[in-house]
């Protein structure tokens, strides 16, 4: 197991990292592919994670067609032009399934498989026994997240803009919240549009031991919206978790250290019960 480190570039100690790719993404961190040689000793992984419209497809050919020219270890994708234009090149660089919430079962990662897509992405919105499940039926290269906090819903529209208009007041704020029965969940705003983020850090640090032996490849930490002294403390108690062989009972001390530095901080949805579910026949 490897982990992600999806964070801004000033994290070199990291053995990879996951980027936007300018003008194609709706990572808050983008890099262009000439930033790229800046990282030629570590891994880096581009999201293309932007609804594209036909405006956008001439210029996503054009850089698809030169991706593998450039140290790319993975395009993870959203649109489906990108899986179709990509395998109408024939690029080599691989590509991975992120298509965020629909990313939930073995069944349609071993479709995409079939398509010459070589990962997935698993949500933060199923269960560790879910995941396990998963990466026992499919041959993919399965990446999940595991720490920070967790998109939970994507507008094209200017919330945040449109809100200040309509009240008729300017907007001084650095950042924003929406307020639900006392609840506060982050909302940010950029030129792709809105995005609403759960109200509670998401730390899967107990469940890395069973992630590993379950053949997760790739673990992601996200330090958005995050302190850095305190994301860095947070990275050592991973690299720790998957690079020695730590107990349960050790993972779980990390687990409450972690909850010190960060009291709103959960499993999210890794230990609750799955109350909807399709029948596999």
């Amino acid at each position: 197991m490897e982990i992600i480190y999806k964070v801004n570039k000033k994290f070199k100690n990291a053995d990879a990292f996951l980027f936007g790719l300018k003008g194609f993404s709706t990572l808050e961190e983008e890099i262009t592919l000439e930033d790229l040689e800046s990282f030629s000793d570590k891994k880096v992984f581009l999201a293309l994670d932007k609804n594209m419209f036909n405006s956008d497809l001439k210029s996503l050919e054009d850089v698809l067609s030169s991706i593998d020219n450039y140290n790319v270890s993975g395009i993870l994708f959203y649109d489906l032009s990108v899986l179709s234009i990509a395998k109408r090149l024939n690029i080599k660089t691989p590509l991975i399934w992120n298509q965020n919430y629909l990313v939930t079962n073995y069944k349609t990662c071993n479709f995409y498989e079939k398509e010459g897509v070589k990962g997935a992405v698993i949500p933060s919105i199923i269960t560790i026994s879910e995941i396990k499940e998963i990466c026992e039926k499919t041959d993919f290269d399965i990446f999940v997240s595991v720490f920070g906090y967790q998109m939970m819903a994507l507008s094209k529209r200017k919330l945040i803009s449109n809100y200040f208009e309509y009240i008729g007041e300017k907007n001084n704020a650095n950042s924003h919240y929406m307020i639900e029965k006392d609840d506060k969940y982050p909302i940010t705003e950029n030129n792709i549009g809105s995005k609403i983020y759960t109200k509670d850090i998401l730390n899967g640090i107990k469940c890395i031991n069973i992630l590993k032996e379950s053949g997760v490849k790739y673990i992601i930490l996200d330090n958005y919206m995050i302190e850095d002294s305190i994301f860095e403390k947070v990275s050592k108690y991973y690299e720790r978790a998957v690079k020695e062989d730590l107990s349960d009972d050790e993972l779980l001390s990390l687990e409450r250290e972690i909850n010190e530095l960060i009291p709103n901080s959960s499993t999210l949805f890794f230990d609750k019960k799955t109350v909807f579910k399709v029948k596999m026949k």
